[in-house]
C-alpha cells in the first residue's frame, strides 16, 4: 500500500477565499434575491440583502448569503418558505 503525503500550501485557502470564484457564485446569489422579491409581503422583501461572506479558519471560504431581517425574515420563511421557494424558482 502506497502513502500518500499532500503539503499544504496555501493555494487551495486562497481560491476557496478569493475574488474569483467569489464572481462565479455571484449570479446565483442574483437570481435567488430576484426570486424572493417577488413575495408578496412588501415589509419583508425590503428588508432582503445579499453579502459577500468570507469564512476564516483553516476550512474558511467565501460564500453568498441572502436573506432579510431577522425578526420578519424567519417568520415569513416559516410561514411560506420564500427563500427555499426562490433557490427552486432559480434552478438550483
Amino acid at each position: 500500500m502506497a502513502h500518500v503525503r499532500i503539503k499544504q500550501t496555501g493555494s487551495l485557502d486562497r481560491i476557496a477565499k478569493g475574488d474569483g470564484l467569489s464572481e462565479q457564485l455571484k449570479p446565483f446569489a442574483d437570481r435567488i434575491l430576484s426570486a424572493a422579491r417577488r413575495d408578496p409581503n412588501a415589509e419583508y422583501t425590503r428588508t432582503l440583502r445579499m453579502r459577500r461572506f468570507v469564512s476564516r479558519g483553516r476550512l474558511g471560504r467565501t460564500s453568498w448569503q441572502v436573506g432579510a431581517a431577522p425578526r420578519i425574515g424567519s417568520r415569513v420563511e416559516a410561514k411560506r418558505g420564500t427563500l427555499n421557494r426562490a433557490v427552486g424558482e432559480a434552478g438550483l
